[in-house]
């Protein structure tokens, strides 16, 4: 059930994922091109800004509201919703921790010119599985700093006008001590694209190797030193439970539909009328119901204020929703049979995208330990920096 305060909301999303962004998909998956079409409908429908605060001229969505939509976006392209997942989260970073007069500044660019803003994290060589070491530099230059590091899985890739990027001031070694997050605009130069995206899912989210040698304004840094730590960050594991549960939303409304209707001769009967397959459905429905009240109660949580509890529960909502849009989506292809590997049904391609689930950050084995370490008293963060 959708409580009734973001139903409204729900469903034009929904719709327009269903018409418009659902019969493009396959064609973004098999070009490995970037859905920018969606992102122009979706700032064409005032949903650019669905997380960026009313005050500044956005939708305001809260997060049990943010994550349903993005189940509907997710069920007409994965890609798109993975990738506006990113954007939208970087919005609740920045109204956490920058100023007054960026927000006003960034907000407008997004509300109003449809911009488009990637959060930009990981970096070859490192692992979000432990502590976190941050390799890219920022040199203190006048009126800011020289950006000088390279990144990859960029989801968006080239396809973003602002990059959320975070490293240490030359000079010093810890997040606590030197961690500085700007946002990088794309068409102030310094900054390669290395396309090095060829994926077995989610190749429509164009996640390339970007390289930074370019110059950031202070006025772009948010919030100063170490001003990072403390931004909502628990938005990307809520968005990616809501992503992969999507996922396999989809590819259950597929197979269900298949099942109703699909007549295998020398049968005379739909193949839902056979005992597995009934089983079959049964247990892909009670697996989703599990990992639509995990993710409701997530948002719930996080929305109460309680960090702990927040932590435990996005954990929770997002290991679970990873690993049921795998298995789901291998189910739903094994009902489908042998026509299910081939490209005309887009089992395929639902199940590819959700192999993604388990390993993104934070990956499914550390969801479970940072679950595990806080339900025994000790302390746990989703992401710790060195």
């Amino acid at each position: 059930m959708i409580p009734a305060d973001c139903r409204g909301l729900v469903e034009q999303v929904a719709e327009l994922a269903r018409t418009r962004f659902a019969p493009r998909a396959a064609r973004f998956d098999a070009e490995a091109a970037f859905p920018i079409e969606n992102y122009r409908d979706l700032h064409a429908a005032g949903l650019l800004g669905l997380t960026v605060p009313r005050g500044f001229g956005g939708v305001g969505a809260d997060p049990l509201t943010y994550a349903l939509c993005l189940v509907e976006l997710a069920k007409g392209c994965s890609a798109t919703a993975l990738t506006f997942n990113m954007h939208a989260t970087v919005m609740t970073i920045v109204d956490t921790i920058a100023s007054e007069e960026q927000k006003r500044r960034v907000f407008g660019e997004v509300v109003q010119a449809g911009k488009l803003v990637a959060s930009l994290g990981s970096e070859p060589g490192s692992s979000f599985r432990e502590r976190y070491v941050v390799q890219t530099r920022f040199e203190p230059v006048e009126g800011g700093y020289r950006v000088k590091g390279v990144k990859h899985f960029c989801s968006i890739g080239d396809n973003a006008d602002i990059y959320a990027v975070i490293g240490l001031i030359e000079g010093t070694t810890s997040a606590r001590d030197g961690l500085l997050c700007a946002l990088i605009h794309r068409d102030e130069g310094g900054i390669t694209v290395e396309p090095t995206w060829d994926s077995v899912g989610m190749r429509a989210t164009c996640s390339d190797t970007i390289h930074f040698d370019t110059v950031v304004k202070q006025a772009d840094v948010l919030g100063g030193v170490g001003a990072y730590l403390k931004a909502d960050l628990a938005g990307f594991g809520l968005g990616y439970a809501a992503v992969y549960l999507g996922i396999a939303e989809a590819a259950f409304e597929y197979i269900l539909e298949y099942a109703r209707t699909k007549v295998l001769p020398p049968a005379t009967n739909p193949i839902g009328h056979h005992p597995l397959v009934q089983r079959t459905i049964a247990e892909m429905a009670t697996r989703l119901r599990a990992g639509r009240l995990l993710l409701s109660e997530a948002a719930r949580v996080k929305m109460a204020g309680d960090p702990a509890a927040a932590t435990v529960a996005i954990n929770q909502a997002k290991y679970f929703s990873a690993e049921v849009g795998v298995w789901v989506t291998e189910q739903a292809m094994r009902v489908a049979g042998g026509r299910s590997i081939l490209r005309a049904l887009p089992l395929e391609r639902w199940h590819r995208d959700a192999l993604a689930g388990p390993v993104m950050p934070p990956a499914n084995d550390r969801c479970l330990e940072t679950v595990g370490k806080i339900l025994c008293g000790l302390e746990a963060f989703t992401l710790e920096l060195e």
